[in-house]
C-alpha cells in the first residue's frame, strides 16, 4: 500500500473541466505515511494570473473498481489556505476521486457537494519531472 501512495510524491499540473469552464491547478503531493497522502494545492496562475486561491490537501488510498485514490482540502485551522471566497463556498471543497491511467498520468473526477446545480468534474494532471 506504501508504495502505491508514495508513488503519487511530486508536482503535477492538474484540470477540472465541467461544461461551465475549466479551473487549473497545480497540485503539490509532499508526503505520504501509509495509506494517507498530503500536499498542497494551488492555482495555476498561468491561466488565471489574478488568483491566488491555495489549501492543502489530505487523500487516502481506496482501492476501488473505478478510481485508487480520494482527496479532499484541508480547512481545519491548523493548515494555512487563502481562498477568494468562504471554503465551504470554494468549489474545490469536495472529494476528488483519482487513479493512475499511465505512469505520470492521474485522471478521476469530482463530485460537487456544496452545490447540486454544479455537474460532475473531470479531473486529470500530469506530473512534473524535475529539472536538472
Amino acid at each position: 500500500m506504501q508504495q502505491k501512495t508514495a508513488a503519487l510524491i511530486g508536482k503535477y499540473l492538474v484540470s477540472f473541466k465541467s461544461p461551465s469552464g475549466t479551473l487549473r491547478y497545480i497540485l503539490h503531493i509532499d508526503s505520504a505515511h501509509g495509506v494517507f497522502f498530503y500536499g498542497r494545492m494551488e492555482n495555476d496562475t498561468r491561466y488565471h494570473p489574478r488568483r491566488h486561491d491555495f489549501c492543502h490537501i489530505k487523500g487516502i488510498l481506496a482501492e476501488k473498481k473505478h478510481y485508487d485514490f480520494i482527496m479532499k482540502p484541508v480547512f481545519n485551522g491548523e493548515q494555512p489556505f487563502n481562498l477568494s471566497c468562504a471554503p465551504y463556498e470554494w468549489l474545490l471543497n469536495n472529494k476528488t476521486y483519482f487513479r493512475f491511467v499511465d505512469k505520470d498520468i492521474i485522471r478521476g473526477y469530482m463530485l460537487v457537494n456544496n452545490d447540486p446545480d454544479i455537474p460532475q468534474f473531470t479531473f486529470s494532471g500530469m506530473k512534473q519531472q524535475p529539472r536538472h
